[in-house]
């Protein structure tokens, strides 16, 4: 199967695809793409809710050209990785230590491919994923950037978890959760909480419209109960007291889908955590305008140069 194509989005330089098998049989779909010089090290990319390998070109090709091997990944139950339930559009996971387990295995099955050091670049749920899997140390990078991390969800507050969980607990998890999306919708860019860039919005829509099997739509009950679970265990006494490699996190000024109090909240826990705040900047800092991105690549690139010199020109 070859990567969905569209104008202003070229593929990465050599990049490869692959498919691996995940816990319970799922089959999950991957991409290398190697550094273009002699490498750094590598690069695991870690994408949000709904995202693909893709949308993450532009990106992956801006790591590559700082000295990068790249890893990314289609989550389990989106992009074009196996989907578990009937109706492909709905979000689902049982539990987020599924997806660790994906990517804890995928790292050693390529490990070979991925020169040390490892630095984690991961977005909003992949957030939560990466740092559960540092968590329970199924994952062990050297660095690690955070870009708008899902370690909380705007607007869900203790009543509607105890509802979530009463309804996960009778049986209906599978069923979409109260007021998501239950279509995938063309979205008008202006009206967007992710980004303020219409060319990039435009560009990452026109990928599910030429190929319907990347879209998805809101999560299920189980996926919002196992997020909250997953959320709430890294606020637990000295759960992260073991990760002390260099982090930073970065969150956007204009957020609407995660809790940046939670993202102050663990900065506050690691031992060597930068936080930085783009002003003005929407949920997904990597797709937004070019004045939001320099900020945010400025933070990557101080976390990388720590870990992985660039070299002198």
């Amino acid at each position: 199967m070859a990567f969905v194509r569209v104008p202003g989005n070229p593929e990465p330089e050599g990049i490869e695809e692959h498919w691996f098998e995940g816990r319970g049989g799922v089959r999950i779909r991957a991409a290398l793409a190697p550094a273009l010089a002699a490498p750094r090290g590598s690069v695991i990319l870690a994408p949000g809710r709904t995202e693909f390998i893709e949308k993450y070109f532009e990106v992956i090709s801006e790591l590559q050209r700082r000295g990068f091997a790249v890893f990314a990944v289609d989550w389990r139950g989106q992009g074009m990785s196996d989907r578990s339930l009937t109706n492909a559009l709905k979000g689902h996971f049982e539990s987020f230590d599924d997806p660790v387990n994906d990517i804890a295995s995928a790292l050693k099955l390529y490990a070979e491919r991925l020169p040390r050091p490892h630095i984690v670049l991961a977005h909003s749920m992949g957030g939560a994923i990466l740092l559960r899997a540092m968590q329970t140390r199924r994952v062990e990078a050297d660095a690690a950037v955070f870009s708008a991390p899902m370690w909380g969800i705007a607007n869900l507050g203790d009543l509607s978890k105890s509802f979530i969980r009463f309804m996960h607990a009778i049986g209906a998890g599978h069923l979409f959760a109260p007021g998501v999306d239950k279509k995938w919708k063309r979205e008008h860019w202006r009206r967007s909480p992710v980004t303020h860039d219409k060319e990039r919005h435009a560009r990452n829509q026109g990928l599910v419209i030429e190929d319907s099997h990347l879209a998805l739509a809101g999560p299920t009950i189980s996926w919002v109960a196992a997020a909250a679970e997953a959320c709430e265990a890294f606020m637990a006494p000295s759960a992260l007291a073991h990760i002390r490699i260099p982090v930073t996190i970065v969150t956007a000024g204009r957020e609407q889908l995660v809790d940046n109090r939670q993202a102050q909240a663990i900065a506050q826990i690691l031992p060597d955590c930068e936080l930085v705040n783009v002003t003005g900047a929407k949920h997904e800092l990597m797709m937004e305008q070019d004045q939001y991105r320099a900020q945010f690549w400025d933070a990557f690139d101080r976390v990388a140069d720590h870990v992985s010199p660039a070299p002198v020109a």
